[in-house]
């Protein structure tokens, strides 16, 4: 208890990374007491270890999968790594399941959905300039078949009249 509570207070103090050693040696002293996984998750969201946090997390909700603190901060996580769908599932269950804490959720909801409203404009973008180069090529195309027709039959066209009316 005493490394846990020395992590906890590092944590508090504002020392993510100095905390963490001390939690690694109380989940290998107490590896059945989750609450030390949620602590290092934490302590690594605060030095952007996003992946870290998230196995960290996973573990605390596979004994207590009723933490609706736990689930907020890994959707948050996945947020940070860009995995939209896990974050909108977990961010729309502390919402289900607690409104108090749903003020943070709404936020990160708000801004999944303007990642995928940009990530939609992109794709319109691209779309319209696949769209454009298809129809260039296209042109190109119908140009250099017109260039070959009129290569071909007007001299064809001037040596037979030459030959009929000679």
């Amino acid at each position: 208890m005493k490394y846990h509570d020395k992590g906890r207070m590092l944590i508090l103090e504002g020392k993510y990374e100095q905390a963490i050693p001390h939690l690694d040696t109380a989940i290998y002293i107490m590896p059945y007491y989750p609450t030390i996984f949620q602590d290092r998750g934490y302590a690594k969201m605060q030095l952007k270890k996003y992946n870290e946090a998230i196995l960290d997390f996973n573990h605390v909700l596979n004994k207590k999968p009723y933490l609706t603190e736990v689930r907020l901060q890994r959707g948050m996580a996945y947020y940070h790594v860009n995995q939209l769908d896990a974050a909108e599932y977990d961010l729309v269950e502390v919402m289900n399941s607690n409104p108090s804490k749903s003020r943070e959720a709404i936020i990160y909801l708000d801004n999944i959905q303007k990642e995928r409203d940009i990530a939609f404009e992109r794709n319109q973008e691209k779309l319209m300039e696949l769209r454009y180069r298809v129809e260039n090529e296209r042109m190109m195309r119908a140009r250099h078949r017109e260039e070959v027709i009129w290569n071909t039959v007007v001299p064809l066209a001037f040596w037979t009249t030459v030959f009929l009316t000679w």
